[in-house]
């Protein structure tokens, strides 16, 4: 292309001004070809004339001088997805020590509502604090929240109850340990811990929670020694091969005891301890044995001086006052306080064996004994009752699973708040033992919602054999109807 164009510049060039072509009728016109890059132009010598020439585009390749078709190319498998790239590392040293608080705190909670039955309801309000009588309703039981902190060496545990008992918020529990950690999954091997705390008594108040019990209450006598689970103090605890051992101090009055709350109305504390042996007794056979000692001071509180006083009694119900209806209160000067000793004791028992397509079966008893220990169903005053109050109770109770969404259970109890009870009958004083018995039965059923999260339908019944509340005709202690229907639903995480 480049020869051809300098021939053309130069022909031009050198013929001068152009001259107008005549067309003979003869000529003919070639249409425009295309040129290729091996095409060749021949131009003549003639000064005056350009011969167009024919240019012919160099012959197709055959088709045996065709190139070859490319050979496919091989798939490649796609490689593996990357896996996510991690998080980024905290870039500041406030954050570093937020994410490792983090990494060791796990929270806890769980919600009981209830509906009950009481047979003992009325429709009526008390004549004395002016509260409702009728306990057949709907009833928020538990509603607990808190976490369970534990940085190998130190720890703190943390819960409030919502609204337990239609009672406000108030602290569970709340402690701070320091401890020497055991083996892998083991309990540390010694263990400080100070704050709202566990009185270690019993089996059903020290060794269950609420959500690990299957019955929807504690025992009579658990009740009635040990009113509240928590109390506030400090314990020492450790774990050695299948032993497990606690001792602490306490105020002594343990949250939910009626009367003083979170005060200590004396200097002197309780003390209490509880040694608990478990483990496998024979092939697919769990045993554990515990016993529990607790010792005190309890607290009488005295009565303030009064004047001297009279009283009007309307003899004749006419509605007037005359001198032989007014009768005269001598004033008193009053009674201190005094503090009294109480104690008690208890062991328990536990067997557990699994039982093939069903789940375990668990066969639980325990008995205890205290002096002056009552706090909750007869209040014991060894001070104004002139002697001290002894008190006797025991339980035995089986559960047995039916596969992992549901179980079963029956327990039966009794307790014995005064052992030397004395009333006045016929001109005498007799002994009146008040007995308490209850038998319960329940079926629950129960949901997960994977590894953390539980729901549990409970519906249990509680007769009262007997109670000795009532009177019969004759005015002489009698049973006091009083069963119970529960059904309560439970989601604990």
């Amino acid at each position: 292309m480049a020869a051809l164009s300098t021939a053309l510049g130069w022909a031009i060039a050198s013929a001068g001004p152009p001259e107008p072509l005549e067309i003979d009728d003869e000529a003919s016109v070639v249409a425009p070809v295309e040129i290729d890059d091996d095409a060749t132009v021949v131009v003549p010598e003639s000064e005056t004339a350009v011969e167009i020439v024919e240019i012919t585009a160099p012959p197709a390749p055959t088709q045996d001088e065709a190139e070859p078709a490319p050979e496919p190319t091989p798939e490649v498998p796609e490689p593996p997805p990357e896996p996510p790239a991690p998080p980024p590392e905290p870039d500041t040293p406030h954050a570093q020590r937020w994410q490792a608080f983090i990494e060791h705190v796990h929270p806890a909670g769980f919600v009981q509502v209830d509906f009950l039955w009481r047979q003992i309801s009325l429709d009526e309000l008390s004549d004395g604090n002016r509260e409702p009588l009728n306990e057949t309703a709907f009833l928020l039981r538990n509603a607990r929240l808190g976490v369970d902190a534990d940085w190998r060496y130190v720890g703190l545990t943390a819960y409030a109850d919502l609204f337990s008992n239609n009672q406000g918020v108030r602290p569970a529990t709340l402690d701070a340990h320091a401890q020497i950690p055991g083996k892998r999954g083991d309990p540390p091997l010694v263990q400080l811990r100070v704050g709202m705390l566990r009185v270690p008594f019993g089996f059903e108040n020290y060794n269950q929670s609420d959500i690990q019990r299957f019955f929807g209450e504690r025992t009579l006598v658990v009740h009635a020694f040990m009113p509240g689970l928590f109390d506030v103090g400090a314990s020492l605890s450790g774990h050695v091969w299948a032993l497990d051992w606690i001792v602490g101090v306490y105020n002594g009055q343990p949250v939910g005891a009626p009367g003083w709350g979170f005060r200590d109305p004396n200097r002197a504390k309780d003390y209490a301890g509880r040694l608990r042996l478990a483990g496998e007794l024979f092939p697919k056979l769990h045993a554990a044995f515990g016993v529990s000692l607790l010792t005190g001071t309890g607290f009488s509180a005295g009565t303030g001086p009064t004047k001297d006083s009279f009283v009007w009694v309307d003899l004749n119900e006419d509605g007037r006052v005359t001198l032989a209806e007014l009768l005269p209160v001598p004033g008193s000067a009053g009674r201190p306080s005094e503090n009294f000793r109480r104690w008690g004791a208890g062991a328990d028992l536990q067997l557990e064996t699994p039982i093939p397509r069903l789940g375990a079966l668990t066969l639980y008893s325990e008995v205890a004994i205290g002096s002056n220990l009552d706090r909750a169903v007869a209040i014991a005053d060894p001070v104004a009752l002139g002697r001290d109050q002894r008190g006797i109770g025991w339980y035995l109770g089986l559960t047995q699973e039916l596969t992992r969404y549901a179980a079963l259970g029956v327990r039966f109890d009794e307790y014995l708040p005064n052992l030397d009870a004395l009333e006045p009958f016929a001109g005498t004083n007799v002994i009146t033992r008040r007995r308490f018995r209850t038998l319960a039965a329940g079926l629950a059923g129960r949901l997960y919602g994977g590894s953390f999260l539980r729901a549990r339908l409970l519906v249990e019944y509680e007769h009262q054999l007997s109670n000795s509340l009532g009177r019969d005709a004759a005015g002489r202690p009698a049973k006091l109807d009083n069963d119970t229907l529960r059904v309560r639903a439970e989601v604990a995480f």
